[in-house]
């Protein structure tokens, strides 16, 4: 098989941006996740899934350097996470805000370039490293609008662009489409897929439904850790991630002759 030979060389050529290594860690006696090994390539797009409970954002923290391993060892672009936090970009599930706060979104993108500013104002350069981060999520036209005015779906690609203005090398989401619609959710990941051309995507979240075409790999998080290529997420890996049966619906071109939808349980 030729073609999966050389997309499997291309593959080794790649470097690694994320490695972990016999890695746990516990909450006081409970341990979350036990003896991980984790090997990530650059420009791969990841969704982490799981039950809830199962570790999945522990495993965020601990790659984002908020949390410490008990056991293990981790690198990111080949340092402590801590090290690497500055080429990382993170966008939670939810934003804390005041909605009567008169906070306009190019003052949203603005917040992660604060410390490269200082103490005086933002500098022409922030504010067209800002423009062009909203440029990307086509959210430009809506700069000078009230961050609490925009739709859920429009809010997360602005929380986007906001990790996007500080120019990362990697991007990690947690529960990207939790609260917008089936729509938004699709605009979400064709804005991801792009950028994953140039940089490292994982994605976050407990439904196993939200295994998109984009995906590459899948990372299954319960306690241990297990990766696998998209088109080798089945029933029975699921039920062994779960616990119990459930249905599986895989947005994989790959999955049916027709290229659309099909389940397995």
């Amino acid at each position: 098989m030729p073609e999966q030979t050389t997309a499997d060389n291309a593959a080794d050529r790649r470097r690694v941006v994320i490695r972990m290594e016999h890695v746990s860690f516990a909450y006081d006696a409970t341990v979350v996740l036990q003896d991980v090994d984790l090997k990530i390539l650059e420009r791969e797009f990841i969704a982490i899934i799981g039950p809830n409970g199962g570790g999945k954002t522990t495993l965020l923290r601990l790659i984002l350097g908020l949390l410490a391993p008990d056991t293990g060892t981790i690198s990111v672009f080949g340092q402590p996470p801590a090290r690497a936090a500055s080429r990382l970009g993170y966008v939670p599930q939810h934003m804390q805000f005041d909605r009567d706060f008169p906070v306009s979104v190019l003052d949203v993108v603005l917040m992660s370039l604060a410390a490269r500013a200082g103490l005086g104002p933002f500098r022409r350069r922030h504010r067209r490293a800002a423009e062009e981060a909203l440029a990307t999520v086509e959210m430009l036209d809506h700069r000078d609008r009230h961050f609490a005015g925009l739709s859920g779906g429009q809010r997360q690609r602005v929380l986007i662009a906001r990790a996007l203005a500080a120019n990362p090398e990697m991007l990690l989401f947690d529960e990207p489409t939790a609260n917008v619609d089936t729509t938004a959710g699709e605009k979400l990941y064709e804005i991801l897929a792009r950028l994953n051309r140039k940089m490292t995507i994982l994605v976050v979240s407990h439904d196993i439904g939200f295994v998109h075409q984009y995906i590459t790999s899948v990372v299954c998080v319960n306690r241990r850790v297990r990766i696998h290529p998209t088109s080798a997420l089945n029933g029975r890996s699921i039920t062994e991630l779960y616990g119990e049966d459930m249905s599986l619906i895989r947005h994989d071109h790959r999955c049916s002759e027709e290229g659309h939808f099909c389940s397995s349980s």
